[in-house]
Order: C-alpha cells, then structure tokens, then sequence
C-alpha cells in the first residue's frame, strides 16, 4: 500500500472514533492561570503533548472541550504543576484544584492536587481503589515480597481483587488490562513467575501492543531495562559497536539473537528504541548514529504506531541538546519595551531563571556580573524573573550590563526550556542555537564551560569555511 495511503488510513481510523470530551472546574484565587490537558503522544517515549489550553477567569473557574479518540491517561496543568487522571472519549469531568498545593516553586513539590468528579463514567474511581489496594499490599508485606517467598501471598491478592472488582472488569476492558498488567509487575518484580523469559513469554511477545494502557507500558519500560542487563548477548563491546555503526540492522541482527525476542518484531523495535534512547547519552556512543536509527525506523519500519514512536523519540532526544534550535521568546524589559532572542544573534548569551525570593539566584549575581565583564561584548546575560517582581531584582544589578526581562504570564517558557529549579543557567551559541541546557553555576565553572563552547562554535565555523 502506498505510505501516504497508509498513513491517511491510520489517521482516519484514530478519528473516526472521536467524541467530544468536557473538562471544568476551579482553581480558587487563581485568575488568569494557564489550564491545560495534557497526554503522552506516546507512553514509550512520554513525549508531552497537549490537547487543549484555556486560562482560568477572574473566579478562578475555567472550562475545556475538546475531541478524544481513544482512553488516554492523562495530565491537568495549572502553571507547571500536573497531576493525574484518566479521560474517556465522550465523558465530562469536573475538577476542583485544592489551594494549598499551588504556590510556591516547581521544583521537588507535590503533584497538581485537585478533587475529580467523573460527571460520566467510573474509570479514576475504579482505578483509584484498586492502586489504594495494591499500594497498600505492597507496603504491608514488602519484607516478603522481596524475599521472593510470596506466591500465595500475590495468588491470594489477585484472586481477592478480581472478586472484589469483578463487575468493573466486565465493563471497562482499559480496566482489565491495567489490573492485568499490574498483577504482572508485582509477579515480575517478586520472581512468583520465575525468570525474565516467563514474563517475556506471558506477558508481550506474541500477545500484541497495548500502546495506550500505562500499566503495561510502565511495565514494558521496567522491564527491558532490566531485561537487557541480564543477556548475554547484550556484550557491552558488541553493543556499542552495534549501536555506532548507525545502522538499524546491526542493532536488529544482535537483538535477535534472543531467541523470544526474534519471535515478536513488533516487541523487538519497540525494545530496540527504549535500548537507543538509554544509551543516547553514553559517552561511548555517538549520538549521530542513535538519531539514525530512529530515523531509519520512523522512514522505513514495518509497525505504523512504531513509525510515529520513533519520530518522538528522536524529536524528545533533540530538545535542548547541543545545536538544536533554542525556544523562541519576546519578553518585556524594566522600560516595557519588547525583547526577543533573536535580537541578541551574533553573541553568545546566557540565560538565568530566577526569582526573587531565591537567596542563589540574587547571591550569584555578583559573580555572574564578574564572568560576564571577563568575556567583554561577546557575552550577553538575560536575567528571566519568574514571580514578576523585578523591582526586587533591580538593586542587586545596579550598574550591570544585564538585561532584566519579565516572564509575566509566558509559563511555557518555563516548560520550553525545562526549568525545575532555579536558578538555572542556559547557554546559547551566537546563531541562536543551544550550547548547553541546564549549564554549570557561576561556582562550578560556569566560566570555564562558556570558554569551551566559544572555542567549539569558532572551531566549528572554521571548519564550514575551509
């Protein structure tokens, strides 16, 4: 079948199916925030994506509609804080944020926490008791668990929930499948089944892909990272050598060696692109190569939900990595007047998130103000106040060079460039591109790191002249 006819009907059959989806509720003293619903494009890659965005009123309320195709777990968003739940094409949902959970920093805080009524449908009351269940199984007989002694202790547990949730299961097949796979972690992990192989067997290869429950993906990601570990023929060498010759083939040939891996394609390149992705970042690994092979899977693969997986993997691992295009901004300085990123093209610049209510952000300045004067006029340093209280910040840079520039209400940016504490740092090279995000702070050679990447970028240039 032609790709493009393949691909239209691929499309029209995950449309086909949507239905309207309604999500409100209230987010009491908190006007003019961001509300998003968020999903995974995919739960192998956990590449966000969002499906629908609105602001809350000056109540604090807001409300959202969009068109859902299939059950998705999913996110709510207020700012940056997210917490879970599950949606269901078709059904309406109302929830109502609890005010101690969202003030504050970002970083190492409790998820977003809201109460959730399911105007429709029973899918986050069901799946709420039953982890109640688990997780209070498992923190009650840990000791067991790990001792591996525990198969009637689990065989009991199971039988008991499938009693207990035995009308829910007939209902709901999103249910069964995450009551299924989530016996399967707890057998997996307490070896009640025995060896890798067994949960192999059982559980993926030959059973088909269940790409959008997130207890077997969750289940799938564990496991193969452990899986991998335990093959002999996953020689550190060979893989390497496998990996770097930038070749779907050879990375192919070397997983198919085990024996219930080759009996599932389908199993092996979703596997195959978990291995890719953990061992982007080994330095024993050129990266180059890795983005080729998730390229030659997006292109050519057999599996079309596979195809797509590989295009996020290969789109997650190039955000903010070195040479990939820095997220565009345009942000008001303390005149008022308009700044963008592009304005500062031809130098290098250096980003600092801060706030001022962090003691780091505004104790380092001085030194930042110090690395900023040793590089002259090729440095540029945009300090991005985050709670919108820049008159508190302007003491501190009196006579500096910097520019102080107001987030406002531009959250995303936050999220664009993955900030999750502050202060960070974000290093741009002169043509608008990343050098390094997050970098080092001013103590930990921050210096040292922005000379590097000055000479890499001249080297660089050097070599497209010549």
């Amino acid at each position: 079948m032609n790709r493009i006819l393949a691909f239209f009907f691929l499309l029209v059959a995950c449309t086909a199916g949507a239905q309207n989806t309604d999500i409100s509720g209230t987010a009491l003293g908190r006007p003019g925030e961001l509300v998003r619903v968020l999903v995974y494009a995919d739960q192998f890659s956990l590449l966000d994506s969002t499906v629908a965005a609105t602001e809350t009123d000056v109540w604090g309320n807001y409300s959202l509609s969009f068109s859902l195709g299939k059950t998705e777990y999913a996110f709510l968003a207020l700012g940056l804080k997210k917490g879970e739940f599950y949606i269901e094409p078709g059904h309406a949902y109302h929830a109502l944020v609890r005010s101690d959970t969202v003030q504050g920093s970002v970083f190492d805080q409790l998820p977003l926490q809201f109460d959730l009524n399911e105007e429709s449908g029973e899918l986050n009351r069901m799946i709420g008791e039953f982890n109640f269940n688990y997780n209070t199984f498992i923190l009650q007989y840990q000791k067991q668990l790990l001792r591996a002694k525990s198969d009637k202790l689990i065989n009991d547990f199971i039988n008991k929930e499938k009693i207990r949730f035995a009308d829910e299961l007939a209902g709901s097949s999103y249910f069964s499948d995450y009551m299924t796979y989530s016996f399967a972690s707890l057998e997996w992990i307490s070896k009640v089944k025995g060896g890798d192989t067994t949960i192999l067997k059982e559980y993926f290869t030959n059973r088909g892909v269940l790409y959008e429950n997130i207890a077997y993906t969750d289940l799938f990601r564990d496991f193969f990272k452990q899986y991998f570990k335990n093959l002999d023929v996953f020689d550190y060498p060979v893989l390497i050598s496998a990996l770097n010759k930038g070749e779907l083939p050879y990375v192919d040939s070397l997983m198919q060696q085990d024996k219930w891996l080759e009996k599932d394609g389908r199993i092996r390149e979703l596997a195959l692109m978990l291995l890719l992705a953990r061992n982007f970042y080994n330095k024993d690994v050129v990266k180059e190569k890795v983005l080729n092979i998730f390229a030659e899977i997006e292109k050519t693969g057999k599996y079309g939900r596979n195809r797509i997986i590989a295009g996020n993997f290969k789109r997650k691992l190039l955000k903010l990595n070195y040479g990939s295009k820095a997220p565009s901004f345009e942000l008001k300085n303390a005149q008022g007047e308009g700044v963008t990123l592009d304005s500062f093209t031809g130098k290098f610049v250096l980003l600092n998130f801060i706030t001022s209510a962090c003691r780091p952000c505004l104790f380092n300045l001085p030194k930042m103000e110090e690395i900023q004067s040793g590089f002259g006029n090729s440095l540029e340093v945009l300090l991005i106040v985050s709670n919108g209280n820049m008159e508190k910040v302007s003491p501190f840079i009196k006579g500096s060079r910097f520019h102080l520039l107001d987030l406002e209400n531009k959250i995303l940016l936050l999220e664009d460039y993955e900030i999750k504490t502050y202060p960070t740092y974000i290093i741009i090279n002169p043509d608008g591109t990343l050098a390094m995000a997050p970098a080092p702070l001013p103590d930990e050679n921050l210096d040292v790191y922005i000379e590097r990447f000055m000479k890499r970028y001249q080297d660089r240039n050097k070599e497209k002249v010549n």
